[in-house]
């Protein structure tokens, strides 16, 4: 049998990279720097997306979402009651899932914001970089309206964290961290390789962000993009995917590949590190 305490206790990735030199620029890369502790970032910087209450979004672990298990669902969704019509009657996904599965916050304020910033300065000033201002009608663009390009934001902030970073610099790989995984975990668009940068103008000051009820307007958006994916004709499906997923191997454990089984001591997060892939 699997021993799967002491394969928990493996340490990830290349131990040394005298031969594996381009490990920084593999796609393995991110997956070794979650398995290696929460998220693989540096301590200052989870100091603060602690204090920002999102950490749950930290500890979720890497998966790939199943498609076709997803348009199964979507193809049952009825934008009538916001529910999926089963044979066996109706289920949906609610705060509760959304608290448990992600461990995102569900009270506080409505998530409201500008949709008129200037949004080049606005990422000058909270990320520390400002973008080229966009190309009209053209899809190179690393700015195209209030979201940006991954690959651009990846690249800013490539380099570790400095030791001798100061404050508002810890901040602002915070915001950038903080902004990635809600883009892709919460409020994914059908672009895929944009994220949006309303959230943006909610973390300033970082702080505050507990504040707001992320998981309402997470779980908002997501029954959006069931809405609109649920139209004949409609190809693309955006909103928090994963979500779904996770909310299905709960509902129906037939359908989860791999349970992890409880390991002592207990890991601490939200549900879905229950699950591997």
């Amino acid at each position: 049998m699997l021993d799967m305490q002491a394969l928990d206790r493996v340490q990830p990735g290349p131990d040394v990279d005298t031969q594996l030199t381009r490990q920084p620029n593999h796609r393995s890369s991110p997956l070794w720097r979650r398995a290696a502790g929460e998220g693989g970032l540096d301590p200052r910087i989870m100091q603060y997306i602690d204090a920002a209450g999102l950490i749950g979004l930290f500890k979720v672990p890497d998966m790939e979402v199943g498609h076709a298990l997803i348009t199964a669902l979507v193809e049952r969704w009825r934008p009538e009651t916001h529910t999926f019509h089963l044979p066996y009657g109706e289920m949906g996904i609610t705060l509760q899932d959304i608290e448990v599965m992600l461990g995102i916050l569900v009270d506080g304020l409505p998530v409201i914001g500008r949709t008129d910033y200037e949004w080049s300065v606005l990422c000058e000033k909270l990320l520390g970089h400002k973008p080229l201002p966009a190309i009209p009608n053209s899809n190179m663009s690393t700015f195209a309206r209030a979201r940006i390009k991954y690959n651009w934001l990846d690249a800013q902030f490539a380099a570790p964290l400095a030791t001798d970073a100061g404050d508002e610099v810890v901040q602002q790989h915070a915001h950038y961290h903080l902004l990635v995984q809600m883009g892709a975990l919460l409020f994914m668009d059908k672009s895929m390789d944009r994220v949006s940068l309303v959230p943006l103008q909610l973390l300033n000051p970082i702080s505050n962000v507990r504040r707001y009820s992320w998981g309402n307007a997470a779980l908002a958006w997501l029954y959006r993009q069931h809405c609109g994916a649920s139209k004949k004709g409609a190809m693309q499906i955006g909103g928090a995917l994963l979500l779904v997923q996770l909310w299905a191997y709960s509902r129906f454990p037939q359908l989860c590949l791999v349970l992890r089984p409880p390991l002592p001591p207990v890991h601490l997060g939200p549900l879905a590190i229950r699950y591997v892939h």
